[in-house]
């Protein structure tokens, strides 16, 4: 298999793993033993527009849903883009370096979350598998990323 091969099937498993994790359940919070809301990425962010917080609802939903599917539509397109579009590569290229500065910001958000929630003397959460998945996600994106700057930096 050749390493663009293996690089697609790459960019398949992580674009799948990033969707998952985003819908997948990630946190049970719980409230005096008696209420339990389970939420995942996806939906915790709705919740957000729900509970009349747009704001908070467009950053949560810009970095952590929009930036990561731009980056994996980024990816793809260097992935297959032809050969002799260089210009097109370049600022490519040029927008996944800026993306990457950023790449992180989502998964730290979740762990704000987290961290905000396990320090409420009322509440307990329980952290399932979507958080780990979407964590994993962004890493093996960036590895991915880093993968296929390279492949395309080098021009193939």
């Amino acid at each position: 298999m050749s390493s663009l091969t293996r690089l697609k099937v790459a960019w398949f498993i992580v674009s799948a793993m990033l969707v998952a994790g985003a819908v997948l359940p990630m946190f049970t919070f719980s409230q005096f033993y008696i209420f339990n809301d389970t939420f995942s990425l996806a939906s915790g962010i709705f919740h957000l527009l729900m509970q009349g917080e747009p704001l908070l609802f467009i950053i949560v939903f810009s970095f952590s849903i929009l930036m990561p599917a731009w980056k994996m539509l980024l990816l793809y397109r260097l992935l297959h883009a032809q050969d002799g579009d260089n210009a097109r590569r370049h600022r490519q290229l040029h927008v996944l370096s800026f993306l990457g500065k950023w790449s992180m910001l989502d998964v730290f958000v979740v762990a704000i979350l987290v961290v905000t929630v396990k320090l409420g003397a009322i509440a307990n959460i329980t952290v399932h598998v979507g958080i780990y998945l979407f964590t994993l996600a962004v890493l093996a994106s960036m590895l991915l990323t880093h993968r296929i700057a390279a492949l395309a930096g080098a021009g193939r």
